[in-house]
């Protein structure tokens, strides 16, 4: 999108950067603020409270944009002007509406040259960045404002940046990339930019008849060339058989060993045992420690099929019909973020004296299979277990499983966003 900012800027000139900036102004504001209800018209003053309200800017910084922009205080309004409606286009990639293109070529033929109000750029800069978020303008209220994390709040947030990077830019910076988005006046085309067009056929007396014109380089006849027949391969060399006679085989051809054939009494098979480690889990699970300390990850999980069991049993046989479905949990340190291993995830239900429970893979997911009524579907309690370097608490969520689909997914995350602290 900077490619396509950079073209559009080189194509206005320095009379049409004011017409351009206040056409793009009004359409993004009658874009953004319609509703079905009558709504405040987003003026300046409204984009100035808000963006005080938000506490994102302070007054000098205020004051010295509009010392910038102005014509009659700046030393270069034209190249200020140049160099804020590229960042504004490039940013929020406005150069990819249709729209943009029409009210570029509007203020290029455009025959006013006068320039009786100023650049709204407060309200602008706000429209355009609710415009890449596609948040509506009548929504941004002064008297309540958004909080700084919000969608809402993000777009002031970034239309305040837009103001101070103006602010902060040295001389330097700015005669550099003013050279960059300086017009550039339309060259000529050249030949090959030229479309083909259609010749003029001359008007009478003068007519030239069709007369075929014969070249006597040019033979009549089509010339055909075929490739050459391909040969067929050489037949591949034989040599004589393989023979094979008695007196080479080693040893002696004519007797065979055999060995006696293998036989297994039952002395010599040992006794099953029991898999003792195996139950003293089973037990392990159904009756964990009770000093276990919280937060820690329990290895040990219980049956499954003892926790169906024991739903099906509490509603009864013949009710109403159940139904098995998959609940995956979903441990990560911020929503779409890395998964967390080994966190203790216990599902239960109110009731059932059994549960579920288990630990999370690397990615920070636990699968397990659930019982459903077929119609009216259950509620489950799903018990998280969080480190001590993470709050060392229980976080427990439930949620309402149906028949009607094969899987759900329930994400627990130990905070909101990437940037904040756990």
């Amino acid at each position: 999108m900077a490619e396509s900012a950079l073209t559009l800027i080189q194509t206005l000139a320095d009379a049409h950067l004011h017409s351009f900036a206040m056409r793009l102004c009004n359409w993004l504001v009658t874009e953004l603020n319609r509703s079905s209800e009558p709504v405040p018209d987003f003026t300046e003053s409204r984009a100035k409270a808000l963006l005080r309200a938000a506490n994102v800017i302070d007054d000098p910084t205020l004051h010295s944009f509009a010392w910038l922009m102005d014509v009659e205080t700046a030393v270069a309004p034209e190249t200020a002007v140049r160099l804020a409606l590229y960042d504004l286009l490039s940013e929020t990639n406005l150069t990819a509406a249709a729209e943009i293109q029409a009210i570029a070529a509007a203020a290029t033929h455009s025959q006013s040259l006068s320039q009786p109000s100023s650049i709204p750029w407060l309200s602008l800069a706000v429209a355009a960045y609710a415009w890449k978020s596609e948040y509506p303008l009548h929504q941004l209220d002064p008297a309540s404002p958004p909080r700084e994390f919000s969608p809402a709040g993000q777009v002031v947030k970034r239309a305040a940046f837009f103001l101070r990077q103006q602010v902060q830019r040295s001389a330097t910076e700015r005669d550099k990339l003013a050279r960059k988005l300086a017009y550039t006046p339309p060259s000529p085309p050249n030949l090959e930019q030229l479309r083909a067009e259609a010749p003029i056929p001359p008007l009478p007396p003068h007519f030239r008849p069709p007369i075929p014109v014969r070249y006597p380089e040019v033979a009549r006849e089509t010339l055909q060339i075929t490739p050459d027949e391909l040969l067929p391969p050489p037949p591949a060399p034989r040599s004589k058989p393989l023979t094979m006679r008695p007196e080479e085989m080693p040893g002696d051809s004519g007797s065979v060993m055999r060995m006696p054939p293998i036989r297994i009494s039952e002395e010599q098979i040992p006794p099953e045992r029991p898999d003792r480690s195996q139950a003293a889990r089973t037990r392990r699970a159904a009756n964990p420690p009770a000093n276990a300390p919280t937060g820690a990850p329990i290895r040990t999980t219980s049956s499954a099929g003892s926790f169906s069991d024991g739903v099906r049993q509490l509603f009864g046989r013949g009710r109403e019909p159940m139904k098995s479905t998959k609940l995956r949990v979903l441990v990560t340190e911020y929503p779409d973020g890395p998964g967390i291993y080994g966190l203790q995830v216990k599902v239960s239900y109110q009731g059932v004296k059994n549960f579920v429970a288990g630990t999370t893979n690397r990615q920070g997911q636990f699968l397990c299979e659930l019982p459903v009524r077929l119609h009216s579907g259950l509620t489950y309690d799903v018990d998280i277990s969080w480190p001590p370097e993470l709050g060392g608490k229980i976080e427990r969520k439930s949620i309402t499983l149906h028949a009607d689909r094969t899987e759900f997914s329930l994400p627990f995350f130990s905070r909101l966003n990437k940037e904040s602290a756990s």
